[in-house]
């Protein structure tokens, strides 16, 4: 159990190195909430003096970084205060209500892009040089390539101000009571958000599947299956792909970290009520609480689901196994 032993002590260092750039990033930005509610309100010093008080920034950073701590290790839920531009909702309510919103799309787009990228790599794996192939192989490295605003101002402009078949900004339609409704309205706001990132995970997804998969194409076992005169789709799904699935385990954590940094921009380019969005808010208001809060649970699931890929890989790998010993 070395291996998990190790992987325990490289997670928690990470934890309390993120927990410290946490708390010292948002410091370092040009001006404070006080000078951005001055600067859009032409308000007074006297008034920005009022404003900085009240917000607790006149307090010595030591002060302040005890009091984070003090609502991360001695409060459940974790307690960041309250939000400065949203005064004076704490930070733990904004996040209850768009973390849902955030997972449902983080969710529904990996494993929709995980089945899509499966299926071509197990379709195309044993046709090489095929037209599929070179179509899924070219599309996979343009949706990776592509930034993921530029992805969704696209269809935004296609499905949205062209052909205005779907909406373009929101989560959900306002004043809906039906409950069958209401999920109509979650799912076609979903839609466009949805397929922006898929795109963007499936290029990824896609170009890693394919490269473990044309290594495996020269193991002994698929030739063997070749000579049993096995169909070629049998050997891509049952030979070829389940083996190589190993480095889009061993890359969970990276994919997610990938996924969620894509998030951030898809949700601000939709005006998607997620975490992605309240943290793009957070930022340009310079909102200390939402921004610790926001990258706290950003960082927690990048940091738990590249554990959980490292104990999987551990489990399904002798390599690893032996090596441990």
């Amino acid at each position: 159990m070395n291996f998990i032993k190790r992987r325990i002590i490289v997670s928690v260092v990470a934890f309390i190195v993120v927990l410290n750039l946490n708390f010292l990033l948002p410091r370092l930005l040009p001006g404070t909430a006080a000078d951005i509610f001055a600067s859009s309100y032409r308000l007074p010093q006297l008034a920005v003096n009022a404003i900085t008080v009240r917000l607790g920034l006149d307090q010595p950073m030591y002060v302040q970084y005890i009091l984070y701590l003090k609502g991360i290790f001695l409060s459940w839920p974790p307690y960041f205060g309250v939000s400065f531009q949203y005064y004076p909702t704490p930070v733990t309510d904004l996040i209850a209500y768009r973390l849902p919103w955030t997972i449902l799309l983080l969710v529904s787009s990996f494993f929709l892009a995980f089945f899509i990228s499966y299926f071509l790599v197990g379709v195309t794996s044993t046709k090489r040089g095929g037209k599929a192939e070179q179509a899924s192989m070219y599309s996979s490295i343009f949706f990776w390539s592509t930034p993921a605003f530029w992805i969704g101002l696209g269809l935004i402009w296609i499905f949205g101000v062209y052909l205005h078949w779907l909406p373009v900004y929101g989560n959900v339609d306002q004043g809906i009571t039906s409950p069958l409704d209401y999920l109509v309205s979650v799912i076609v706001h979903l839609i466009l958000p949805l397929a922006t990132l898929t795109a963007v995970v499936y290029g990824q997804n896609f170009v890693i599947l394919r490269g473990a998969a044309q290594q495996i194409l020269k193991a002994d076992y698929v030739i063997a299956a070749k000579a049993r005169g096995l169909s070629a789709r049998i050997i891509g799904f049952r030979y070829i792909i389940r083996n190589s699935l190993l480095p889009l385990i061993a890359l969970l954590g990276y994919s997610v970290a990938n996924l969620i940094s894509a998030i951030i921009f898809v949700e601000y380019v939709f005006s998607y009520q997620g975490i992605g969005d309240l943290l793009v808010d957070g930022i340009l208001n310079r909102d200390y609480p939402v921004l610790e809060g926001s990258f706290f649970y950003i960082t927690l699931i990048v940091i738990v689901l590249a554990f959980i890929g490292d104990v999987i890989m551990f489990r399904i790998d002798p390599r690893l196994k032996q090596g441990d010993l």
